[in-house]
């Protein structure tokens, strides 16, 4: 039972294992080459077990200017449904094999424009910049700071110190999959400088014991005056 579970991850490995990458729209020659076809050669092609391609003497399946000089096919204005497996099987005219290839092509969309926002958190004394982007789901991302890439930041949110915001500093995030790449637009923070910030959070303070203050004085006050009005009326 071991041996066949480990057989079947191998197998679902394969699987998800793309060799070649496109875009819908896009036109695409597969890497194969038989340098020594001729006319004399059996030529198939083979997508996800279904034959796309035939070709013994004459062609029975597909189209001729689909196919190169040596073999290779030729995917024009792929589709989504274009990806899976493409197997091709060259043979003598003998029928024995002289060249075989086979490969997984997946068809991906090509990454949105990401949007880069960010805010001020004092209670962490940073600020958090946020990689805003559809379907960030498999997309790398990675982050500049003016010119310098961080080369450890691949995360779609990044927490920076208020310390290191000393002066303008821009930021752009990329995010990027297998068959595109795109960047944001320069975002520069602006945050309270921690001592404006420090000075209103205590002027908010006081201003709220000050009223505290004077609240109770005001029922000091009044108690007194209630104490000595009573008092002369006896």
């Amino acid at each position: 039972e071991a041996v066949v579970s480990l057989l079947i991850c191998f197998i679902r490995k394969g699987e998800d294992t793309c060799d070649l990458y496109a875009t819908p729209g896009q036109s695409l020659t597969l890497p194969f080459a038989y340098e020594r076809l001729t006319n004399s050669h059996i030529l198939e092609w083979v997508h996800n077990n279904k034959t796309i391609f035939y070709r013994k003497g004459k062609v029975s399946s597909g189209k001729p200017e689909d196919i190169t000089s040596n073999g290779s096919l030729v995917l024009k204005k792929i589709e989504l449904s274009s990806q899976g497996i493409y197997q091709v099987h060259v043979l003598h005219p003998s029928g024995t094999s002289a060249k075989t290839w086979t490969g997984r092509l997946c068809v991906l969309d090509k990454v949105s424009k990401p949007q880069l926002s960010y805010t001020c958190d004092f209670s962490s004394m940073a600020v958090n910049l946020n990689c805003h982007v559809t379907k960030p789901e498999g997309l790398v991302f990675s982050w500049m700071l003016d010119k310098e890439t961080l080369k450890s930041e691949t995360k779609q949110i990044l927490s920076i110190s208020l310390i290191h915001l000393k002066g303008e500093r821009s930021f752009t995030c990329d995010v990027a999959n297998k068959v595109s790449k795109a960047s944001s637009d320069k975002v520069r923070p602006t945050c309270p400088p921690l001592l404006s910030f420090k000075r209103q959070t205590v002027m908010a303070v006081l201003a709220g014991g000050g009223g505290l203050i004077l609240f109770l004085l005001f029922v000091i006050v009044g108690f007194i005056f209630m104490f000595w009005f009573c008092r002369s009326l006896s």
